[in-house]
């Protein structure tokens, strides 16, 4: 998605593998040299780690940090299980507070925006490819 850039024109997937030399993907001036590296990363999502398999926000994280990972695991293909609990607590919350906000709003009259079980708008206007509000797909 992104790559951070040296002052010296070194490439590295991001600025937590600065000066890593097994991470140095190449320079501005070669471009990605290091496929082995750049292929490790490729194969670093929400997908390819079983632990993430089952989990209900694999497509909010992607899989998680891989620097994090990293440090955690020695691998990037590794999972750092407290900032996975983290980012799902976050997204519980985050999800709790849009129910909450829009319980107050559909309580004084208002349009709620939110609404547990309603179909999305692509399920509403045909355009939806097997998405479909619970009980309607």
């Amino acid at each position: 998605e992104y790559m951070a850039v040296t002052p010296w024109g070194d490439l590295y997937p991001c600025h937590q593998f600065v000066g890593d030399p097994k991470y140095l993907l190449g320079d501005i001036w070669k471009g990605v040299t290091n496929t082995a590296a750049q292929d490790e990363f490729r194969h670093c999502n929400a997908y390819a780690r079983p632990e993430c398999r089952d989990c209900w926000a694999k497509l909010y994280c992607s899989g998680g940090c891989a620097a994090n990972a990293y440090h955690a695991t020695g691998s990037i293909a590794g999972v750092y299980e407290y900032g996975c609990e983290l980012f799902k607590k976050r997204i519980e919350c985050a999800i709790m507070i849009q129910v909450a906000e829009s319980q107050d709003r559909a309580a004084r009259g208002e349009d709620p925006g939110v609404q547990l079980g309603a179909p999305c708008a692509a399920c509403l206007t045909g355009e939806g490819e097997g998405c479909a509000a619970p009980g309607e797909g």
